[in-house]
């Protein structure tokens, strides 16, 4: 993933590379004038002119003088008379002369030669200085891309870690909070005031939600109770051997259900420091958890077994640990048809290992995983019990480790931490 700064730090650099390349062309364009064929096209014209009508060119740009029978001219460089026939451009001449610049060609004519010469000498100087002032504006440039590289960090890189620790602040379980907006940039005092608004929608729809659990939660507490009331009365009465069973059932499903709506309405809400800790004692609970559950082993060749139970009291309200613990049992009890269900509570462990015939543990993360959000979607079903699970580890900072393989069957370990110990 690029942060914003390097892309604009690469464009820049882009820009001086184009920069460069275009200077360079230019030098490279300007010193091609200084050593273009003009000049020696234009010296042969002249000297072909002389050739036709024997007669030197009057003073000015192109000067030619004849050399070999009498002393040069006192206007002409005295090197001329060294040259070899031919045509010597300005690079060849800088050899002579470092001052002035000249195009030459020497052509012989007769026992003479003639001498064929133009000054290019303001020219190059132009073309020196054009070149000083291109390296000048490269320099220039790589100053300010480098400026500009600087700015960018300080204008841009810090604000934008401010929004984020600002961001990071935020503390969910605080209703609320928003962003302070006041950022030099303009961009980011609008990013801020988006998130606030995000914040206020969410807010808004969280407190809709907490509203309706609550209403909905005291909406079912009337009939529970009615079905609750109704069933102790029912019990009163002599009834058949085959109603026993089903009114069992009916009651154990209330109370489950009751146990869930309270689960719920506890973990609907945010935690509060202020709020008063419960505990349990969870050696205690378990006991009577496994009576409970003894049931479901009825008609298998599986049974309970109790190997360790140390006393231990863990930090949290009964129904919660009713619910969690129960669950575990449960989906011990089955999976196992035969053998023991090894329960062991220790140095702050509850350990579950049962005879079942094992799982893939990769697949079953991703069908628990599903579970989960099918739960949150839809609701109810067998992924309530899993959320709820979630729910109450995350809040309480339990944790839950779960191996299996075929042939020792299914290992549940929860961990609690130290600080639930009273």
């Amino acid at each position: 993933m690029r942060s914003l700064e390097r892309k604009i730090g690469m464009l820049f650099v882009l820009f001086g590379i184009v920069l460069v390349a275009g200077l360079t062309l230019q030098g490279s364009l300007s010193q091609h004038m200084i050593v273009h064929p003009i000049w020696r096209e234009l010296l042969e014209a002249s000297t072909k002119q002389y050739m036709d009508t024997r007669r030197l060119p009057p003073p000015g740009p192109i000067r030619g003088w004849l050399v070999g029978r009498s002393a040069p001219e006192a206007d002409m460089p005295a090197y001329f008379a060294a040259l070899p026939p031919g045509f010597h451009d300005e690079q060849e001449i800088d050899r002579y002369d470092a001052v002035r610049s000249f195009a030459v060609l020497v052509t012989p004519v007769g026992g003479e030669r003639l001498v064929m010469a133009v000054e290019i000498t303001d020219l190059e100087d132009f073309q020196n200085m054009t070149a000083l002032w291109s390296a000048l504006l490269a320099l220039l440039s790589g100053i300010m891309i480098v400026g500009s590289l600087l700015w960018l960090y300080r204008s841009m890189r810090r604000p934008i870690q401010a929004l984020a620790q600002r961001m990071d602040e935020l503390d969910p379980e605080q209703p609320a909070q928003r962003i302070d907006t006041h950022f030099e940039l303009r961009e980011l005092h609008d990013i801020a005031v988006v998130v606030n608004r995000h914040l206020a929608r969410v807010e808004r729809f969280i407190e809709r939600e907490r509203s309706l659990l609550d209403q909905a939660s005291h909406e079912f507490r009337t009939p529970i109770a009615v079905i609750a009331g109704a069933v102790d009365v029912i019990r009163l009465y002599e009834l058949p051997q085959g109603a026993i069973a089903p009114l069992e059932r009916i009651g154990s499903a209330t109370g489950s259900l009751t146990e869930i709506m309270a689960a719920l309405l506890y973990l609907s809400r945010e935690e509060n420091g202020k709020a008063v800790q419960q505990t349990t004692q969870l050696d205690a609970l378990l006991a009577v958890l496994v009576e409970d559950h003894e049931h479901l082993l009825d008609g298998k060749e599986a049974r309970f077994v109790v190997e360790q139970m140390e006393p231990q009291w863990v930090q949290c309200p009964e129904a919660i640990l009713r619910i969690v613990v129960g669950n575990l049992l449960r989906n011990a009890a089955e999976n196992s048809y035969q053998g023991t269900i090894a329960i062991r509570l220790a140095d702050r462990c509850l350990s579950i290992q049962d005879s079942g015939t094992g799982f893939d543990v990769v697949a079953a993360a991703r069908r628990y995983t599903q579970a989960l959000r099918d739960s949150t979607r839809h609701g109810g079903g067998q992924g309530l019990g899993l959320y709820l699970t979630r729910r109450v580890c995350e809040r309480f900072g339990w944790t839950l480790q779960i191996s299996s393989s075929e042939e020792h069957g299914t290992l549940v370990q929860l961990h609690f931490p130290d600080t639930g110990e009273v």
